[in-house]
């Protein structure tokens, strides 16, 4: 008897592990290219260059870090020092021209250039408003 209640809970946790690894497989948005000294992703932890980056994924910099990203379109967002920005959304078909960027920049400075979905929606959220951009 004991043995079935052992193996009962033994195929739950099996369940239990295998949905929540799949709830967080996500596919990547692009890469970190550079990263100076150090910065953070809230997915993947430490970044280095290289490292993936997702959506939905909040990048964090020290007091002197910066981190270069590049997306999948060529965009290229780059995070200063004591920042932290969320990459919201990114929607890119690659044969078509425009897509959809959406972050958050809730802490610090950044620079965002646009990539091959020039013509496409940008949208940036700041603690004191949004900004909108269409190609």
């Amino acid at each position: 008897m004991q043995l079935r209640n052992w193996i009962s809970v033994i195929a739950l946790a099996i369940v239990f592990g295998l949905s929540a690894t799949v709830s967080h497989a996500q596919e990547a948005i692009g890469k970190a290219t550079s990263v100076i000294p150090q910065a953070e992703g809230s997915h993947a932890g430490m970044l280095s260059g290289g490292s993936a980056v997702y959506s939905k994924e909040t990048v964090r910099t020290g007091d002197s870090g910066k981190a270069d990203l590049q997306f999948h379109d060529n965009s290229n967002l780059t995070v200063g020092p004591k920042s932290s920005v969320r990459l919201d959304k990114f929607v890119y078909d690659s044969n078509k021209s425009a897509g959809t960027i959406a972050i958050q920049a809730t802490r610090g400075s950044f620079r965002f250039v646009t990539g091959s979905q020039g013509k496409g929606n940008v949208q940036v959220k700041t603690p004191y408003g949004t900004l909108g951009v269409r190609g």
